[in-house]
């Protein structure tokens, strides 16, 4: 009778711990390194949530949340997280690189998920660019690499609607680049190493008047075509200062062309002064007519054009690639 007993109450512990009822909120800690704002904000389409941190950059919180993607910025930097009620996550980060980010807890997967989609963002496989430039049978080995990387991702434990939501991007992503190569191809090779750039003209400068890529003829011109919204254009900011400080007194023009739109004018100039941007400073404004010759459609993008006026390379390295400056020294710059 006891242990019949026993099995009971066993059994009935068991039913009343499995029919507990699921949490309905999440719960988010972690810390944030070097941060130099009083609050990070957590927000959606239509959620908007402001977490204090401590004076050591700790926080913890609790939030009632729609299972979903949540961008999480300190008001300059931000990056994506996932979110879902039952969560118990917890992320450390620092402020100079809000790209590498650490996340343990329930939750951690999904999230580490997102982290693996952002660092494929920077990868070439992800430049459209980099494949309608290929020639068409490295183009089909070079599709073959990308869906082999786009199915290695790890997905145990990860939230079902975030898997299909991104295995929804890959396959728009493999239609985009098979359905559209051959008419970009044909555009790719008419900026191949050696053929005349594109020209923009009259550009206003920060410095004063306008600036064409003519007046810059008998240099290198390494362009740099960003925007004020673009956290990864601001990222590369100090590596380009770092550059143009190296090659000073070298026969090479850095020029900065903002595709800002005319009402981020000010914000153009604001971010010049606060960065203490160098080079050639320039504004296109409704003149979008060298960016489109390049068919750019991300940014940041780094050209390179020789003193004749010619393509080097129409997507030349990052500042802060190594490979920029042994391009520079192949070219003895």
């Amino acid at each position: 009778m006891t242990k019949v007993f026993l099995f009971l109450s066993l059994f009935t512990t068991t039913l009343l711990m499995g029919c507990k009822e699921p949490q309905d909120y999440a719960t988010l800690s972690g810390k944030i390194q070097n941060a130099e704002t009083l609050t990070i904000t957590i927000m959606s389409n239509e959620y908007n949530r402001d977490i204090k941190l401590e004076d050591d950059g700790s926080f913890k919180d609790t939030l009632s949340v729609k299972s979903g993607v949540y961008t999480l910025t300190d008001g300059q930097n931000k990056t994506a997280i996932f979110l879902a009620n039952g969560y118990d996550l917890t992320l450390n980060l620092d402020v100079t690189d809000f790209r590498n980010i650490e996340f343990s807890g329930i939750g951690k997967e999904s999230n580490d998920y997102i982290a693996e989609r952002i660092k494929f963002s920077r990868n070439d496989l992800a430049n459209p660019t980099t494949f309608f430039e290929l020639e068409p049978d490295a183009f089909k080995k070079r599709m073959l690499e990308l869906k082999s990387f786009l199915t290695k991702a790890s997905t145990i434990n990860v939230d079902s609607s975030l898997i299909s939501q991104i295995a929804t991007e890959n396959e728009r992503m493999i239609e985009y680049l098979e359905t559209n190569y051959k008419s970009k191809y044909a555009v790719a090779s008419s900026m191949k190493k050696g053929s005349p750039s594109p020209k923009f003209s009259d550009f206003e400068n920060y410095e004063g008047g306008t600036t064409s890529l003519d007046d810059l003829k008998g240099k290198y011109v390494y362009i740099d075509v960003w925007a004020t919204w673009c956290g990864p254009c601001k990222q590369q900011i100090p590596f380009l200062k770092e550059i143009e400080s190296e090659y000073e007194h070298k026969n090479i023009a850095f020029v900065s062309i903002s595709t800002d739109r005319a009402n981020k004018y000010d914000a153009w100039k604001k971010m010049i002064e606060d960065y203490d941007m160098g080079g050639y400073q320039l504004f296109a404004g409704t003149d979008q007519s060298f960016s489109a010759a390049y068919q750019i459609n991300a940014i940041p993008r780094f050209i390179l054009i020789d003193p004749d006026g010619k393509i080097v390379d129409s997507n030349a390295p990052r500042p802060s690639d190594p490979k920029l400056k042994e391009l520079f020294d192949s070219l003895s710059i």
